[in-house]
């Protein structure tokens, strides 16, 4: 009987923290980009994987379909996929991640698929694993966290700038259909296609529709997360949901604040393709011709 008591009592514990911690946590509505879906390439456990085609940039002109990829990674690419994925023609991967990232989840690829690593940002310090323990101490807010992925968007496009030439290089010069990526294929990832497509000439409305379509492929899966955030709250209390929520979605402000940077520190973008990225008017047209049509 008195194990029977003590059983409810915990029970009762459990819904009691439960209820508080659900009170606490007022969701905030994301962002999905008005773009259809068609893009999308649907291989099991790889997410977020599309390629870029269809769109027209400012010159009325067309991408061309099924050349550049990007995706989530591919740790968990299985053997009975790689016939779909060889369909894609991808003759090379360019992994965004950095090396405590891969070392956790290495890619699983076709063994005549190329594969190199260009770690734009480098965790020396294990930021990253050291900002998920700070988040379930309750050490870092919702808007903590809305600040640091800012500075993370600011610092990458402008910390490693010869790493970030040699990514868009690598991505451009590619003869055959080539495809990059980072974790969960959004921020990094989306930061790369954004490069790409101003190089390219595509307009601001473009390239943010482009970019939120993340949240739009990766919808299911952030609200299977928050759900089990929310549900599991009392096992970690001080943790704020909001946190979860600004680290699984991407924002259009996010976006912006990388390209504010490349403003505030080389004065436009135009002057960072050419500065930074080496890319001069005459080889912007030359990239033009090749990828659109």
């Amino acid at each position: 009987m008195k194990n029977r008591f003590l059983i409810m009592r915990y029970f009762y514990y459990l819904f009691l923290l439960f209820i508080i911690s659900c009170k606490t946590y007022t969701s905030s509505k994301p962002e999905f980009s008005t773009y259809s879906n068609q893009n999308h390439v649907e291989i099991k456990k790889v997410n977020n994987l599309r390629y870029l085609g269809g769109i027209k940039n400012s010159e009325g002109k067309i991408l061309k379909d099924s050349l550049i990829y990007r995706s989530g990674n591919l740790h968990q690419l299985r053997k009975f996929s790689f016939g779909e994925f060889e369909k894609m023609k991808i003759s090379k991967v360019i992994d965004l991640r950095t090396q405590q990232e891969i070392s956790k989840e290495p890619d699983q690829l076709p063994k005549d698929v190329n594969y190199k690593i260009y770690s734009a940002f480098e965790d020396k310090n294990d930021e990253m694993s050291n900002a998920k323990q700070l988040a379930l101490k309750g050490k870092i807010s919702k808007n903590d966290a809305d600040k640091r992925m800012i500075k993370f968007y600011t610092d990458y496009v402008s910390e490693n700038p010869e790493i970030i030439k040699q990514i868009i290089t690598e991505i451009l010069n590619s003869e055959q259909p080539i495809l990059y990526h980072c974790t969960a294929g959004k921020d990094r990832t989306g930061m790369i296609t954004a490069l790409i497509l101003k190089i390219l000439k595509f307009d601001n409305s473009v390239i943010f529709e482009e970019y939120l379509q993340s949240n739009n492929l990766r919808q299911h899966m952030i609200q299977k997360r928050l759900n089990l955030a929310k549900t599991f709250h009392f096992v970690y209390p001080k943790l704020d949901i909001g946190v979860v929520e600004k680290t699984s979605w991407i924002e259009h402000n996010y976006l912006q604040s990388a390209f504010d940077e490349i403003d505030k520190k080389y004065d436009s973008m135009d002057n960072y393709i050419h500065q930074v990225l080496g890319i001069s008017e005459n080889q912007r047209e030359i990239y033009i011709q090749k990828f659109l049509q």
